[in-house]
């Protein structure tokens, strides 16, 4: 009969870097990957086009998902009552209601609002992942007889740096002002094209031309900002959508 601390004496005992796996799929692996990305975005790219990763790297495509999944379990910042988005999406929502000739409570708005965040949790990562999986295995930037496994990891690779910069946002929302959300959004967008421009620039330098990548990046950059709004719009709508069917 085996010895049940056999795993133990090989493996060795569960610990933090197996906690916050567990919690979010993220590991110390997944941290160096997304720091790498950052720092030296090139040997993530190189290793990316081996089967295994050189065993380095959290593959990107999971990486992302995992970023995703923290970002939505964090929406307390976003989402919170005293917050920016909340603050402004209720104003928005009091000024629609009293418009309309059938009068809406305050309470009855608050109840939307959750239900809107809600579902908008819910239809965003699959419209997130499902869109830009169809994009990314479409593009032909990365090289010739670039595989579409492999473009889609290169591709995910940048989206995980957005994802990133997406998730530190979060984190600041909660001591914006609700007046401050046009102008926070935007330059939120504006730092992510730079993230995918820097990234895609640093990743694939001397693939091409110098003007050649500069090209790419920029167009591939705003590229992927189009289709984080197309995103982010889709599952705004699936969150009207959701909200009308449940006050029907």
């Amino acid at each position: 009969m085996p010895d049940p601390q056999d795993s133990n004496k090989t493996g060795g005992t569960p610990g933090f870097d197996s906690l916050i796996e567990d919690l979010f799929g993220l590991n110390v692996r997944g941290l160096k990957t997304v720091g790498q990305l950052f720092i030296s975005p090139k040997k993530v790219f190189e290793s990316a086009r081996v089967p295994d990763w050189r065993r380095k790297y959290t593959p990107t495509i999971r990486l992302t998902f995992s970023i995703i999944t923290v970002f939505m379990l964090l929406s307390f910042f976003w989402a919170a009552e005293d917050g920016m988005m909340y603050q402004a999406l209720f104003a928005q929502f009091t000024e629609i209601a009293a418009a309309s000739l059938d009068p809406v409570s305050p309470e009855q708005i608050r109840r939307d609002i959750r239900t809107a965040f809600a579902a908008y949790s819910f239809f965003y990562p699959f419209i997130y992942m499902l869109l830009h999986g169809l994009v990314g295995s479409a593009l032909f930037i990365w090289g010739k007889g670039t595989g579409w496994v492999t473009r889609l990891r290169l591709y995910f690779g940048l989206l995980t740096v957005g994802m990133t910069v997406a998730l530190i946002s979060t984190l600041i929302t909660p001591f914006l002002r609700p007046d401050m959300l046009v102008a926070f959004t935007f330059f939120g967008m504006a730092i992510s094209v730079l993230a995918y421009w820097l990234t895609y620039a640093r990743g694939m330098w001397g693939s091409a031309s110098a003007l050649g990548v500069l090209i790419r990046a920029t167009c591939l950059a705003l590229l992927i900002t189009l289709v984080d709004i197309i995103v982010s719009g889709t599952a705004g709508i699936g969150a009207g959508i959701w909200v009308g069917v449940t006050n029907a």
